[in-house]
């Protein structure tokens, strides 16, 4: 049996024919998924866009890594790349050739709403029903909708802006019959259930959307060393905030909320890690808060070992979204043992109900303000909290999640 991976995340052109190079990131998700469909029988084909110079950030990841396909348990297909309606026009027969021929070598594929400005989703889907293949249908991030929307908006040229939208309206009816055409829906967001509740079904599975690889995970010695840097009061608590710095990722609010605490008598300090279309806005408005010597702007922060050493002089995290989303950071900083203080949100209940996090409700800065100086007081608390959200992330690793997705899916091929 063989499992075809649609992605638009590209693969490049690797030194040597037969050598590619891919993001670190992404790298990790496609070996655990390897690994999970690797052991219910069946093989697992990666098809992606494969481009001359491969820029890892633009595909979620941090660093490139060349690798050979077949040492990481899966092999590759490459599809010609586009990145405008122009390039589309021009791959499209091509990359319909590619497609069916790859969908052709297989059982069941997976596809998604990744792609500019036609999602890789929408033409494999058509060519997988008119071949007879079981088909999934996988949302593996959050709802795009919303910031699509927003740009959209921002479009200067009026007809631009109408077709664009326009565009996206039609990308959310498409995507509304593939969920309910699918064998299976995978989803890893609260935000996409929401949205298309009203087709999803027995057929659709939602999971947390974890990073967390097994070896991410500290051990309970490293438990206890962190739980002694969050007891000592010799230093101010540091607090950390990772992610993307756009504007559904409220630093704004978590700014103004710092000032509030710190001018209640919290001892605090903050390191923003993360680039983005705000950060200049953001930074402006911490230095018109008079934040500077409470506040680090550190820029986007290599995943591995440096991301790990930001966290590892922290002493929480917090997060400040503000859609319905599960951010990845979020399990990745509590499986290095940090505590969160976070806003309440659908994407993240599991937080709440495990008893791993201080829960702010969403959107309001003077409850958020409070929390923090709340935190600084009680550090028992977050000491308590650190021993919760590991027990909590030990359970939603990204083997686990894969591999109960790989059971689902050769559950599907058999008929059951």
């Amino acid at each position: 049996m063989t499992y075809l991976l649609l992605n638009h995340v590209p693969f490049g052109r690797g030194s040597t024919p037969g050598r590619f190079v891919v993001g670190d990131m992404w790298l990790e998700d496609l070996r655990a998924q390897a690994r999970a469909i690797n052991s219910v029988g069946m093989n697992l084909i990666v098809a992606t866009p494969l481009v001359d110079n491969l820029d890892p950030v633009a595909g979620g990841s941090f660093n490139a890594v060349e690798i050979t396909p077949a040492e990481q348990g899966f092999a590759y297909t490459p599809l010609p790349f586009y990145i405008s309606f122009n390039q589309y026009l021009k791959t499209r027969r091509k990359m319909t050739a590619a497609m069916t021929d790859a969908i052709r070598s297989a059982d069941i594929i997976q596809a998604g709403y990744g792609g500019h400005p036609v999602a890789l989703g929408q033409i494999a889907w058509p060519i997988a029903a008119a071949l007879g293949r079981k088909r999934i249908w996988v949302f593996d991030g959050g709802d795009p909708f919303p910031q699509w929307r927003f740009h959209a908006a921002d479009i200067k040229n009026p007809l631009k802006r109408s077709l664009r939208l326009l565009q996206l309206r039609r990308l959310e009816s498409f995507i509304r019959r593939a969920v309910a055409q699918a064998d299976i829906v995978f989803a890893h967001n609260n935000s996409v259930v929401e949205r298309f509740a009203d087709v999803w079904n027995d057929r659709c599975h939602q999971f947390h959307r974890s990073f967390v690889t097994s070896d991410l995970v500290i051990t309970d010695q490293e438990l206890a060393q962190r739980q002694r840097l969050l007891l000592d009061r010799s230093h101010p608590l540091r607090l950390i905030a990772t992610g993307r710095q756009i504007a559904i990722k409220g630093t704004d609010q978590l700014l103004h909320a710092l000032r509030q605490a710190i001018d209640q008598g919290a001892n605090l300090e903050l390191d923003v890690l993360g680039d983005g279309e705000d950060l200049a806005r953001y930074e402006a408005l911490a230095a018109e808060l008079d934040l500077g010597q409470r506040v680090r702007f550190a820029g986007s922060v290599p995943y591995g070992q440096p991301l790990f050493d930001a966290w590892g002089r922290s002493h929480a995290t917090v997060v400040t979204n503000l859609t319905s989303e599960f951010s990845r950071n979020l399990l990745l900083s509590m499986a290095r043992g940090l505590p969160l203080i976070t806003y309440s949100n659908p994407g993240d209940a599991v937080v709440e109900s495990s008893g791993a996090a201080i829960v702010v409700p969403l959107g309001n800065v003077q409850a958020l303000a409070l929390a923090l100086a709340d935190a600084e007081r009680n550090r028992e608390r977050l000491a308590e909290l650190a021993a919760h959200a590991l027990k909590l992330v030990q359970e939603m690793t990204l083997e686990k999640t894969h591999q109960r997705r790989a059971e689902f899916a050769a559950a599907c091929i058999a008929g059951n």
